[in-house]
Order: C-alpha cells, then structure tokens, then sequence
C-alpha cells in the first residue's frame, strides 16, 4: 500500500497530501530500500524514453548519420519545446532526411512556459517539433530508416521496430514480453506498464556498462554521457532533471515521466530507484525524490543548501498571488 510522500502545508497545518512509492534496487533486482510497495505496478511513461533511445542506437544510427551527443540527448528527453531544443531537432531532420510530416507525435504547445510565450509573442502555431515527445519520435524513425523497415505506423504496436525496442525494454527490466503490459503513451507511441521495482532495476541496468556482459555498452555510453553531458536537452531550463543533472551529473541520472513518474539511475554503482506518485500530480515529485537521495547519501545537506536551485525544488514555497511566502512542500517518509 502506497504512503505519504509528501505534505502540503499552509501556515503550519497540512493542507495535502500525496502519496506515493518509492523502490531503490542493484542491479541483481535486491530492493536495497523502499517505500510503500515498490510492486505497484504503474506505466513506465516518459522515463523509459532513455531505454528507447539506447534500443534505436542498436541500429547504428549516430555512426550512420554522424549524430552528435547533444543530438542523442534530445531523444531520450521530454524537451520544453525552446528554440534551442527545436534547432537540435531540425539538425537531426537535415541529417537523417526526415521530414516533419512523418512524425506522430501529435502537436502540442511547449511544456516550457518561455516557450510558449514566445511563440505567442510571434504569433507562431505550434507544430510536431514543440511537442516534448519529438526527439524520442525522431529517433525511432531514423532506427526504422537505418534498418530498412516502412516508416508508416512506425509507432503501432504491430510494427517490428516497436518489437524490437520492445525487446530491449524486456532486457532492462528483466520482465518477459508476456507480463508487459501494454498501453499507448501520451505521444502515440506503446507505453510499458511494469512494476516499479522493475523500472529501478532498467536504471540500475542502464547505469551498468557490464550489464549483460556489454551487450549494450556503447548505446549505454552514448545515451548516459548525453544526458550528463547536455541536461538542457533532457528538459529545460528551470526543469527538475535539467537542474539535477546539471548539478550533479557526474553521479547520476535522471528522467522525469508524467502521472508523477520518476526514475533515477546511479552512475558506476548499478543502483536505480523509482518513485511514483499515487495521484499522479508531479509537484509531489521533485521533493520525494530529492528526499530520498539525501537519506540514500546520494546528496548531503550542505550541497543541497548551497545549490539554491535544488533546495528550491527539494522543500518548494507555497506562494499567494502577491509573491508571499504562506506554506511550504516538505518530504515526510523514511525509507525501509
């Protein structure tokens, strides 16, 4: 059963709370800590988009169409939709040959809201590329290009790249195709459902160059030292995991997912952790997560309070419209 993550408070009394669970593991699959129940099984959202990424790098598409990191970063992001984000896009586009109308995404405004009211100060319309789920689009169909297969209802179950990706989900998680369960994401694309022992155990995996005895090890490197490397990419300014990898990418991962889905991997440890939130409201997010990793000795008070960007998410303000401070959001469970 799920447990309180976190309060909500207003001058001192709780107003809310979110609940949630939260599951820590290595990379043999033993639960080093938990929350809740970290076998609440939930879908794996947009934090699987690192796993995607690393399945359409097997097709060899950064040494066919020489991407570069910055471009490999995009694809396992939930980009804010900034021009910055829109131009790496558009570079892809000019290199694999792509054109725009084949993208599946759907159009959606900017998650960043910069983004957004840029747009509108232009009066531009959004189009494919401002969706956050573009990159990820990209990638795939590039994978499809590279190994031969039709580009059409590239993101349908039925076609083989989806198998394969599939395939390598199923190898990161170590849960048999059979017991996914299968949906269809946000951006149109399969969406895996699997317990959230099991996603921690993808970035336990991810963050493991000797997972299967190196089977993956290049499209591993190349999509955890993007991340780190260009963390702008994999959100935004401002943006939770921008933040954190920006900060302290030298020892972790990080990728958010929407319905309060996180997931968290630890760079040369082969440790990963998952966190859902029951409700599915994000603001609950980033203080259980940053909870965790301060009582997981990932981070320490001191760094946490001298980076003023982290503390901020770790223990947010509740503010009224006048700018004024009247609560605050704060982590209130102990990992077992």
């Amino acid at each position: 059963m799920s447990e309180i993550l976190v309060e909500v408070t207003r001058s001192g009394i709780v107003e809310s709370i979110h609940r949630g669970n939260i599951a820590v593991v290595d990379t043999t699959g033993k639960l080093l800590g938990s929350v809740g129940d970290p076998e609440r099984i939930t879908f794996f959202r947009s934090s699987a988009k690192p796993i995607i990424a690393t399945a359409v790098l097997e097709s060899g598409i950064v040494e066919k169409f020489k991407l570069d990191l910055k471009e490999v970063a995009i694809m396992a992001s939930s980009h804010s939709g900034g021009k910055e984000h829109v131009a790496v896009l558009e570079s892809i586009m000019d290199k694999t040959g792509i054109s725009r109308s084949l993208l599946a995404c759907g159009i959606k405004e900017p998650t960043g809201q910069e983004a957004a009211k840029e747009l509108i100060a232009e009066g531009i319309e959004p189009n494919e590329l401002h969706c956050n789920c573009s990159g990820k689009h990209l990638g795939v169909i590039a994978a499809t290009k590279e190994k031969g297969l039709p580009d059409k209802d590239y993101h349908k179950y039925e076609h083989e790249i989806q198998k394969q990706i599939e395939k390598v989900v199923s190898d990161f998680t170590t849960m048999k195709s059979e017991n996914i369960v299968k949906g269809i994401d946000g951006c149109g694309i399969p969406v895996y459902g699997i317990p959230l022992k099991n996603m921690a155990l993808a970035y336990a995996n991810l963050c493991n160059e000797n997972f299967l005895d190196g089977k993956y090890k290049k499209s591993q490197n190349y999509v955890v030292s993007a991340m780190t490397l260009y963390p702008e990419m994999v959100a935004g300014k401002g943006r939770f995991d921008t933040e954190l990898m920006k900060r302290f990418g030298d020892r972790l991962i990080a990728k958010f997912g929407a319905e309060g889905v996180h997931c968290l991997g630890l760079i040369g440890k082969g440790i990963g952790m998952a966190v859902k939130i029951e409700d599915g409201n994000s603001r609950g997010v980033n203080p259980a997560v940053l909870e965790a990793l301060l009582q997981l000795n990932v981070l320490d008070r001191k760094e946490v309070d001298e980076a003023v960007e982290i503390k901020e998410l770790w223990r947010p303000k509740v503010k009224n419209n006048r700018d004024e401070i009247v609560g605050e959001m704060r982590a209130v469970f102990q990992i077992q």
